[in-house]
């Protein structure tokens, strides 16, 4: 809301001078003064938009939008850009006016359509317009616009060549463009979201209902804004190729996601890469149907009507097919009301604490490096023991987080793993049973139906709110990830937390925004339980997997493009040392055992036609443990070669219970011990295994045990 209050200023004064402009212009009869007054309104929200975009390319935030520049702004900002915006008005206005009458009124149309055209472009080949990208384009449009206007040789013969469409045109040129640029918008906003909410219902937690009314009324606004903007800023000409652009685009787009795609890999925040030869034959494709949609719907009236059969034969075609999907889908979502909730996360026991603390992705290699950085971020860790020869089982999160939950080990007949790790393990049954206050806080996706009753933050009547305008930008850049050429799909690349972050309930704990967690930390903090029960405690925490959207000042950064892995590790790092500030000032420090880990390291994308399918660097999760009534000076650092095999039994030995028949415990490890480990790279439908035969740090230890 903040950030489209910043919009929202900026056009108010991009009114006001624009109003100013066209009342001082008023004598003037080559354009329609309603015509021109928006025109002129556009043109200094442009400018004053322009200004603001070149002040936060020199603050350092070159690489995000504007709006994402705002998304905490304070009340004053809007009062400093008061005097900036009057002082640049007034000052374009007086040029325009004293200096370049002639040059000055043309310029608004002249330079609104330029822009139109060249911020089509930008979106369509980037995705999004930057602060760096906007600042350079508006220099090109003005300088592009300024030739424009010496090559028309200023009035008449300007206007000549600048026939827009007049009120009498406006319905008739609407319903023109309507099949070509509807095909579109029906696809990527409408049919291809539905599509994936359908198939992939796991993966939404909103009601699907409210879902399909946010993408038919973004569709249709979409559609309208479009074509209205075009119509009103564009000269006729002009509008006809640019939607004869769209409907090229919309007959590609359908091909690519119908029959040129192949299998996609799941969205897990690895680039797919495709070879060569496939990106030049998929490139040409596009290139000669662009051209013969807009040269050829230009110049010959019977490949328009062709474009114009096409254009509605998709719209219907997937009209049709989402209605179908419709009647024999079971749109109910199964997670719905369900939810792994953060109640009780900020409560201990009076007496025997057991915490674990997840930080997704985080490498033992990045931990080296932050503290080779800065040695005094070790200082709260003194009473650690630091095991940087550990592995972990998977190399995913979705394997992963159940393997540490059970201990269940991963064989290649097994289909489902997860489902069959969690049936056949009974440990945090077991933990429950001796009287142990049990929470899990990590994604529902990752449970299974087996644990929820054992889980006393679990609950199944959790409500989640769209945002509506979050959801259909989100739902709209994951359709064209599916319709844009291979070339361009990496700008359109996108999360699982994006589709997560669509909904929101305060009470859902978060595995992609550790800052909850922490503000409610710092607002009503730790809290010890009146009861006699232990805790148990397991917090899946996002640590320094990207998108990197904290700093380590545990700043929201939300565009993912201005932290680093470094950053946000240092960041989530800080917050678990808030934690234990918290547990000592209510001395439940001492007596608490606390595991610091990740559910796996860093992970390359391996090339599968290889010979040999090698890792380019090692694979080491953070292995951070103290038991309880441990103290040292400073924190001990352990070359024993451990394993994620040794959390559960750990964690059993700490709540007293038999342990042995899950392993030994993380100091149970000689350091010298000659064992080999095992450590499995599940990718789409690729799998390997590998085994490490000595330092885990030492790629030379690792070796391929089995390509499945």
């Amino acid at each position: 809301m903040q950030s489209t209050g910043m919009i929202l200023y900026i056009l108010l004064f991009g009114m006001i001078a624009g109003g100013i402009w066209t009342g001082l212009n008023r004598n003037h009869t080559e354009y329609s003064m309603t015509s021109y007054s928006l025109k002129s309104v556009f043109f200094f929200f442009s400018l004053f938009y322009f200004v603001v975009s070149v002040i936060k390319f020199y603050l350092g935030e070159a690489e995000i939008t504007l709006t994402e520049s705002f998304w905490d702004v304070e009340g004053r900002t809007y009062l400093h850009y008061v005097i900036l915006f009057g002082v640049v008005a007034f000052g374009v206005l007086l040029v325009m006016k004293r200096w370049i009458p002639s040059y000055g009124y043309h310029l608004v149309p002249v330079f609104d359509f330029v822009l139109i055209i060249a911020i089509v472009i930008d979106m369509l080949l980037f995705g999004r317009i930057d602060n760096r990208n906007y600042s350079i384009l508006f220099v090109i449009c003005m300088l592009a616009s300024g030739i424009l206007l010496v090559w028309g040789r200023i009035g008449s013969a300007c206007h000549q060549q600048m026939k827009y469409v007049n009120r009498k045109e406006l319905y008739h040129c609407f319903l023109e463009a309507l099949p070509f640029m509807g095909a579109g918008v029906v696809m990527t906003g409408l049919y291809l979201p539905n599509e994936l909410y359908i198939h992939n219902l796991e993966e939404f937690t909103g009601s699907y209902a409210a879902f399909f009314l946010i993408m038919l009324a973004g569709s249709a606004a979409e559609l309208l804004l479009l074509i209205v903007v075009f119509l009103l800023f564009l000269p006729k000409k002009l509008f006809r190729v640019l939607y004869l652009l769209f409907a090229g685009i919309s007959c590609a787009g359908y091909l690519q996601s119908m029959f040129l795609n192949g299998t996609l890999d799941a969205m897990n925040g690895e680039e797919q890469i495709w070879s060569g030869q496939t990106l030049l034959v998929n490139t040409c494709m596009w290139i000669v149907i662009l051209l013969v949609s807009v040269i050829g719907g230009y110049c010959r009236n019977a490949i328009r009507k062709i474009l114009q059969v096409l254009c509605v034969y998709i719209s219907l075609i997937q009209i049709v097919t989402l209605g179908w999907l419709l009647i024999t889908s079971d749109v109910s979502n199964p997670n719905g009301n369900a939810a792994i909730t953060n109640k009780g996360s900020l409560e201990l026991a009076q007496e025997n604490n057991v915490l674990v603390f997840v930080l997704d992705n985080f490498d033992s290699s990045w931990f080296e490096e932050i503290y080779e950085e800065d040695a005094d971020i070790l200082e709260p860790l003194a009473d650690f023991t630091y095991y940087r020869n550990g592995t972990s089982q998977f190399a995913y999160t979705d394997l992963a987080i159940p393997y540490m939950l059970t201990g269940v080990e991963w064989s290649a007949d097994i289909e489902n793993y997860v489902q069959y790790a969690y049936e056949n393990s009974n440990v945090l049954q077991r933990i429950a049973e001796q009287g142990v206050d049990v929470r899990v806080f990590t994604d529902l996706n990752l449970m299974s139906q087996e644990m929820y009753q054992t889980l006393d933050n679990y609950s199944d009547a959790v409500s989640r709110n769209y945002r509506r305008i979050q959801t259909y930008c989100t739902m709209l850049k994951c359709s064209m990830y599916k319709v844009s050429p291979f070339l361009l799909k990496s700008l359109y690349g996108y999360y699982t937390s994006d589709i997560k972050e669509m909904t929101y309930n305060n009470d859902i704990w978060s595995i992609d925004n550790d800052l909850i967690f922490y503000n409610d930390m710092i607002t009503k903090g730790l809290k010890v339980s009146e009861t006699d029960k232990s805790v148990f405690r397991f917090y899946h925490m996002k640590g320094p997997h990207s998108p990197y959207n904290m700093t380590e000042d545990l700043k929201y950064e939300p565009t993912g493009q201005v932290s680093s892995a470094n950053s946000q590790g240092k960041g989530s790092l800080k917050i678990v040392y808030e934690y234990i500030d918290q547990m000592k000032a209510l001395d439940k420090y001492e007596d608490a055992t606390i595991i610091i880990t990740a559910d796996h390291g860093q992970k390359h994308v391996l090339d599968w036609e290889a010979d040999e399918v090698k890792p380019e660097e090692t694979s080491r999760p953070l292995f951070l443990v103290k038991k309880s009534g441990e103290c040292h000076n400073q924190m001990n650092i352990s070359e024993a070669p451990v394993s994620q095999a040794e959390l559960i039994p750990t964690i059993l030995d700490a709540f007293g219970m038999e342990y042995a028949s899950y392993g030994r415990t993380f100091d149970e490890i000689p350091v010298n011990e000659q064992r080999v480990r095992r450590y499995v790279y599940i990718y789409s439908k690729y799998k390997v295994a590998y085994v490490i035969d000595g330092h885990a740090a030492d790629l030379d230890s690792w070796s391929v045990e089995r390509v499945y």
